[in-house]
């Protein structure tokens, strides 16, 4: 009874890990947060996937979605043979429906592994060619958006990750607007650690304005 948390990585199948492409392959069936990652198109033919993106379209609420997740996982994961659940990037950067997992073993004495994946981080650095130990700062947009004022410093550079639709892009930049000038230059990094990715310096005011936002 056994709970394996797999990180696919942020996108490019050959960002695998070894190890997770191990486990992978010697898998009969694979839970996927979502179907929606690059990588999964690359998994072996035979393995039997089931994704939750059906969840994400009948409850609005993404908290509500992270604990259906976790409690079937953990429910999974008391069966004789467990249970393998993947998701993108690290299973530990910005994986709220990880924590939850983590939390609900540990109350039911179940054991969780975790085999690491490259989160999208380390794609963003080197597009952008920063080091993260020189004073970056690392934010989540879905907490910037309900928050009055941004937790930042706006002297230091800040990596602000999940910013997944122009409807959060709203509301995040009426937070940074609070605390940097409505022309501050930002950088837009879409689908980074993929064949796709796109990088854009833009005003802050018009962080909302274009068709590039998704998943």
């Amino acid at each position: 009874m056994t709970i394996t948390i797999l990180g696919l990585g942020p996108g490019n199948p050959r960002h695998l890990t070894r190890q997770a492409w191990d486990l992978l392959s010697g898998a009969d069936e694979v839970y996927l947060r979502t179907a929606r990652h690059p990588t999964v198109a690359a998994l072996p033919t035979y393995l039997l996937l089931h994704s939750f993106d059906e969840l994400y379209e009948s409850v609005d609420d993404f908290s509500a979605v992270y604990e259906t997740i976790a409690e079937r996982i953990v429910a999974l994961g008391e069966r004789p043979e467990g249970v393998l659940y993947a998701v993108p990037g690290h299973p530990l950067v910005g994986e709220s429906s990880v924590q939850r997992i983590l939390a609900l073993a540990r109350q039911q004495g179940l054991t969780v592994r975790l085999v690491e994946g490259l989160s999208f981080v380390e794609p963003v650095l080197s597009r952008l060619e920063i080091d993260t130990l020189d004073g970056l700062q690392l934010a989540d947009a879905t907490d910037l958006a309900v928050a009055h004022h941004p937790p930042l410093d706006p002297d230091r550079p800040a990596l602000i990750g999940q910013l997944y639709g122009q409807r959060l892009a709203s509301e995040v930049k009426l937070t940074l607007m609070n605390g940097y000038p409505d022309d501050h230059r930002v950088t837009l990094v879409r689908a980074a650690g993929t064949g796709a990715g796109e990088v854009r310096e833009l005003p802050l005011y018009e962080l909302d304005r274009g068709q590039e936002i998704d998943h």
